[in-house]
Protein backbone atom coordinates (compact mmCIF):
# COMPACT_ATOMS: atom_id res chain seq x y z
CA UNK A 1 0.00 0.00 0.00
CA UNK A 2 1.14 3.45 -1.07
CA UNK A 3 2.26 5.67 1.92
CA UNK A 4 0.75 9.41 2.05
CA UNK A 5 2.20 12.62 2.94
CA UNK A 6 1.25 16.00 4.15
CA UNK A 7 3.90 18.54 3.91
CA UNK A 8 3.76 22.03 4.90
CA UNK A 9 6.25 24.73 4.22
CA UNK A 10 7.14 28.30 4.25
CA UNK A 11 9.95 30.16 2.29
CA UNK A 12 10.82 33.79 1.06
CA UNK A 13 9.82 34.95 -2.35
CA UNK A 14 12.56 36.78 -4.51
CA UNK A 15 9.73 39.24 -5.27
CA UNK A 16 7.46 41.38 -4.66
CA UNK A 17 3.99 39.93 -3.63
CA UNK A 18 1.85 39.00 -7.55
CA UNK A 19 4.70 39.35 -9.15
CA UNK A 20 4.53 37.40 -12.37
CA UNK A 21 6.31 34.67 -11.06
CA UNK A 22 4.17 34.14 -8.68
CA UNK A 23 1.66 32.96 -11.71
CA UNK A 24 4.11 30.99 -13.27
CA UNK A 25 5.60 28.98 -9.91
CA UNK A 26 1.25 28.42 -9.65
CA UNK A 27 0.57 27.27 -13.30
CA UNK A 28 3.85 25.00 -13.21
CA UNK A 29 2.79 23.62 -9.81
CA UNK A 30 -0.89 22.60 -11.26
CA UNK A 31 0.65 21.02 -14.57
CA UNK A 32 3.32 19.03 -12.45
CA UNK A 33 0.77 18.09 -9.48
CA UNK A 34 -1.90 16.93 -11.54
CA UNK A 35 0.46 14.56 -13.14
CA UNK A 36 2.31 12.98 -10.24
CA UNK A 37 -1.31 12.62 -8.04
CA UNK A 38 -0.35 15.36 -5.89
CA UNK A 39 -2.61 18.08 -4.33
CA UNK A 40 -2.61 21.02 -2.21
CA UNK A 41 -2.50 24.99 -1.52
CA UNK A 42 -0.54 27.91 -2.38
CA UNK A 43 -0.40 31.17 0.03
CA UNK A 44 1.25 34.41 -0.34
CA UNK A 45 1.60 36.77 2.02
CA UNK A 46 3.86 39.31 3.31
CA UNK A 47 6.80 37.95 0.63
CA UNK A 48 6.11 34.37 1.99
CA UNK A 49 5.20 31.43 0.07
CA UNK A 50 3.20 29.35 2.39
CA UNK A 51 1.98 25.81 0.66
CA UNK A 52 0.94 22.42 1.85
CA UNK A 53 1.21 19.48 -0.33
CA UNK A 54 -0.67 15.95 -0.21
CA UNK A 55 -0.01 12.99 -1.97
CA UNK A 56 2.36 9.90 -2.46
CA UNK A 57 5.41 10.06 -0.41
CA UNK A 58 7.86 9.40 -3.25
CA UNK A 59 6.17 11.93 -5.25
CA UNK A 60 6.24 14.78 -1.85
CA UNK A 61 9.61 13.93 -1.35
CA UNK A 62 10.78 14.44 -5.28
CA UNK A 63 8.60 17.42 -5.34
CA UNK A 64 9.66 19.26 -2.25
CA UNK A 65 13.51 18.82 -2.97
CA UNK A 66 12.76 20.73 -6.31
CA UNK A 67 11.03 23.48 -4.95
CA UNK A 68 14.15 24.00 -2.43
CA UNK A 69 16.30 24.69 -5.34
CA UNK A 70 13.86 26.48 -7.07
CA UNK A 71 15.57 30.22 -7.41
CA UNK A 72 11.75 32.31 -7.07
CA UNK A 73 12.15 31.91 -3.24
CA UNK A 74 14.99 30.95 -0.87
CA UNK A 75 14.82 30.31 2.97
CA UNK A 76 12.58 26.77 2.65
CA UNK A 77 11.45 26.26 6.40
CA UNK A 78 9.57 22.69 6.36
CA UNK A 79 6.95 23.35 9.35
CA UNK A 80 5.20 19.77 9.35
CA UNK A 81 6.17 16.68 7.58
CA UNK A 82 3.62 13.92 8.60
CA UNK A 83 1.88 10.95 7.17
CA UNK A 84 -1.29 11.29 5.97
CA UNK A 85 -5.11 9.70 4.97
CA UNK A 86 -4.95 8.74 1.01
CA UNK A 87 -7.75 10.68 0.70
CA UNK A 88 -7.05 14.32 -0.21
CA UNK A 89 -8.33 17.34 2.06
CA UNK A 90 -8.27 19.44 -1.57
CA UNK A 91 -10.16 17.11 -3.17
CA UNK A 92 -9.07 17.44 -6.89
CA UNK A 93 -7.43 19.94 -7.04
CA UNK A 94 -3.99 19.96 -7.91
CA UNK A 95 -2.99 23.23 -6.56
CA UNK A 96 -5.40 26.37 -5.39
CA UNK A 97 -4.02 29.66 -4.36
CA UNK A 98 -5.07 32.34 -1.71
CA UNK A 99 -3.59 35.90 -0.18
CA UNK A 100 -5.97 36.93 2.16
CA UNK A 101 -6.35 34.02 4.40
CA UNK A 102 -2.76 34.59 5.26
CA UNK A 103 -3.53 38.02 7.06
CA UNK A 104 -6.54 36.84 8.10
CA UNK A 105 -4.30 33.98 10.12
CA UNK A 106 -1.68 36.49 11.26
CA UNK A 107 1.14 34.85 8.78
CA UNK A 108 2.34 38.85 8.17
CA UNK A 109 5.19 40.38 9.05
CA UNK A 110 4.91 41.34 12.91
CA UNK A 111 5.24 44.77 14.56
CA UNK A 112 9.22 43.52 15.19
CA UNK A 113 9.62 43.69 11.37
CA UNK A 114 9.67 39.18 12.01
CA UNK A 115 7.95 36.31 10.58
CA UNK A 116 5.61 34.57 12.95
CA UNK A 117 7.56 31.12 14.86
CA UNK A 118 5.46 28.31 13.42
CA UNK A 119 5.74 25.60 15.98
CA UNK A 120 4.27 22.16 15.15
CA UNK A 121 0.91 22.68 17.02
CA UNK A 122 0.40 25.48 14.90
CA UNK A 123 1.67 24.24 11.64
CA UNK A 124 -1.41 21.33 12.22
CA UNK A 125 -3.56 24.26 12.54
CA UNK A 126 -2.85 25.44 9.65
CA UNK A 127 -2.89 22.65 7.35
CA UNK A 128 -6.33 21.95 8.84
CA UNK A 129 -7.10 26.22 7.91
CA UNK A 130 -5.58 25.65 4.46
CA UNK A 131 -7.76 22.89 3.81
CA UNK A 132 -11.04 24.43 4.73
CA UNK A 133 -10.04 27.24 3.02
CA UNK A 134 -9.71 25.30 -0.13
CA UNK A 135 -12.78 23.36 0.45
CA UNK A 136 -14.84 26.86 0.94
CA UNK A 137 -13.49 28.65 -2.39
CA UNK A 138 -14.74 24.66 -4.18
CA UNK A 139 -17.77 25.70 -2.55
CA UNK A 140 -18.75 29.67 -2.51
CA UNK A 141 -15.65 30.90 -4.71
CA UNK A 142 -13.20 33.72 -4.10
CA UNK A 143 -13.26 37.37 -5.28
CA UNK A 144 -9.44 36.93 -5.77
CA UNK A 145 -8.34 36.81 -9.47
CA UNK A 146 -5.40 33.87 -9.06
CA UNK A 147 -8.08 31.86 -7.35
CA UNK A 148 -10.59 28.67 -8.46
CA UNK A 149 -13.84 29.17 -9.20
CA UNK A 150 -16.28 26.86 -7.50
CA UNK A 151 -15.74 23.32 -9.22
CA UNK A 152 -13.26 24.38 -11.50
CA UNK A 153 -11.14 21.60 -13.19
CA UNK A 154 -7.40 21.77 -13.72
CA UNK A 155 -7.71 22.49 -17.36
CA UNK A 156 -10.14 25.44 -16.90
CA UNK A 157 -8.08 27.29 -14.14
CA UNK A 158 -5.06 26.68 -16.26
CA UNK A 159 -6.63 28.56 -18.95
CA UNK A 160 -8.11 31.26 -17.07
CA UNK A 161 -4.52 31.78 -15.26
CA UNK A 162 -2.82 31.87 -19.18
CA UNK A 163 -5.22 34.99 -19.82
CA UNK A 164 -3.78 36.50 -16.59
CA UNK A 165 -0.26 36.45 -17.53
Amino acid sequence: MARYLQLLYRSVARYEDFHPSDLDILREAVRFNAAHGITGILLRVDEQFFQVLHGPAENIEGLAARIKSDARHRHMEVLLCEEAEEASPYGNWSMAYDSLMGFEQKLGLQENGRYPEIATERARELVAVLAKTASSVDTYGSAFPYSRFPGEEDAAYLARLDGLA
